[in-house]
């Protein structure tokens, strides 16, 4: 045990240290931290931590970023690839309502912006961005320039033939405007963004850059709560007045990171509410005096009550369909019925795992025989994710698996497949530990048991689990519809995601 935990140990120092991710905010001196276009934050460094008091997988809200200042601070990147500015809070600062001034940029390669936070730190996106943050005139703004530059009143009054009476007032209008005592304090903050500016080039081989146009397509939602011991981390996505739907994500596609699942949602009028599942994103592993099954059905229900959500359709992606037929089983009265998307059935035949590809079924089969071996082969698998970077970490699970590995490269999928990258990575592979737990033990009776209405949406082309894979889904409940998408794959959530919401908008408004 010892030598193993020694390894695993320099295992994950080195892969830390191979992390482009990680390294992208860890080259700052100052507090940073990389937020996803969406606006969660998937790396942060320690100083950024310890005078933000946040974690990664936090959103806007715990940076005190109201949306609508987001989506100016993002056009200002649209319009001009140079760095701007932004304000966030900082609690240690004085409580949440003083802000930070941050300088930010686009990485197009990470799909991420990088904030900095100023320390003390003119190209044309940060003049823009005094103009909207501080409401500073042009005037003041050319002002403000040369007083970071070092100059004093007398010398900017003969630069730009002014009196010193004129020079002295509007720099008092400057100082008012900035929120500051000093005119050293205005010059700092003018000269730090400046400075910030210049420092910003190429990053681990990947240059910061502009903004595409289509980058932001509906908001997602953050938040969290305590339940017992364990927080509870959460999303929400879609129409807020809508039909409310419970997302139970599985362990390759993330809970709403995809801008084309928020799209749909808010187009078919979706409601929907994701819990982050142990182990994933910010939740907590499962507390010990529960087990992993009953801690799911437990931490979404306390959001639902939480959200005063009363009865939901849910959606259930791969191993999530587990938790969400054992919620359905236990309180039917709140669930309308359950759509599962490319879930595999029981393993109740051995047969059923030698038709899985191999760089898949190791993990089931170290889960069955040698729980420790599953966990060195996890943390193994994360090393390599971390390896691969947030760009290419989904070939360790689909490797040249065809149609999916094709589906992977698809370039509009590139901003969801980096957000979800650190929600898999960030608690070394728990979550899909806590899975395995669940799917190597026999859950046919829930598909037999369940008295709600449960319909499957599958690949015709899945490598991991083979249609004819799903007659045991049948055989236990002979009622189930499954509908077979052609030319998809294992990856059908986000190749097909028009017919999966049409099919949840369907199945949340049928009574």
């Amino acid at each position: 045990a010892l030598e193993l935990s020694t390894t695993l140990y320099e295992i994950e120092r080195r892969a830390a240290r191979d992390d482009e991710l990680f390294a992208l905010v860890n080259d700052q001196g100052a507090a940073s931290l990389a937020l996803s276009e969406s606006g969660q934050i998937m790396a942060l460094n320690t100083a950024a931590t310890e005078m933000l008091s946040v974690a990664a997988g936090d959103g806007l809200s715990a940076l005190g970023i109201n949306r609508q200042d987001f989506d100016a601070f993002a056009q200002r990147l649209i319009d001009n690839p140079e760095p701007s500015l932004l304000h966030i809070s900082c609690p240690k600062a004085g409580g949440r309502g003083k802000p930070v001034l941050v300088s930010g940029v686009y990485y197009p390669w990470y799909r991420s912006f990088v904030l900095t936070v100023l320390r003390a730190h003119w190209p044309e996106s940060v003049d823009r961005a005094l103009a909207e943050l501080y409401g500073l005139s042009k005037s003041e703004r050319d002002i403000l320039k040369l007083l970071a530059r070092g100059l004093g009143s007398e010398d900017i009054a003969d630069l730009r033939g002014r009196s010193l009476g004129t020079v002295r007032q509007q720099l008092k209008s400057i100082t008012g405007k900035m929120g500051v005592q000093t005119q050293l304090a205005a010059a700092t903050i003018a000269a730090s963004a400046a400075a910030a500016a210049l420092s910003f080039g190429d990053r681990a081989g990947h240059p910061a850059g502009q903004l595409p146009v289509s980058g932001r397509q509906g908001p997602l939602r953050t938040g969290s709560f305590s339940r017992g011991r364990r927080r509870v981390g959460w999303r929400q996505f879609g129409d807020q007045d809508g039909v409310p739907v419970l997302f139970l994500h599985g362990p390759s596609f993330g809970a709403g990171e995809y801008p084309e699942d928020r799209r749909l949602a808010q187009r078919h009028g979706l409601n929907v509410y994701a819990p982050e599942r142990p182990g994933y994103g910010r939740t907590d592993g499962h507390d010990p005096e529960e087990d992993v099954l009953t801690c799911q059905i437990r931490d979404a229900c306390a959001l639902l009550d939480q959200e005063k959500v009363e009865r939901v359709t849910i959606i259930a992606h791969e191993v999530g369909l587990i938790p969400a037929l054992a919620m359905a089983r236990e309180c039917p009265e709140r669930v309308r019925g359950v759509l599962g998307v490319s879930a595999a059935p029981p393993f109740v035949k051995l047969e059923q795992i030698a038709v899985i590809p191999d760089h898949q079924s190791v993990f089931i089969e170290a889960a069955r025989h040698a729980p420790w071996l599953a966990h060195l082969l996890i943390r193994l698998l994360i090393v390599q994710m971390r390896k691969l970077g947030p760009q290419e970490w989904v070939k360790v699970i689909f490797g040249d698996l065809e149609p999916d590995a094709r589906v992977m490269h698809r370039p509009e999928l590139l901003a969801g497949i980096v957000g979800s990258y650190s929600f898999y990575v960030n608690q070394l592979g728990q979550g899909f530990e806590q899975d395995l737990e669940m799917m190597h033990t026999d859950w046919s009776p829930l598909v037999a048991d369940v008295p709600v209405p449960i319909r499957l949406l599958h690949g015709a082309e899945n490598p991991t689990t083979p249609p004819q894979q799903l007659d045991i889904f049948r055989t236990l409940r002979p009622d189930i519809p499954i509908d077979l998408v052609e030319r998809a794959g294992l990856t059908l959530a986000v190749s097909h995601p028009h017919l999966v919401y049409r099919a949840l908008a369907e199945m949340a408004r049928d009574e």
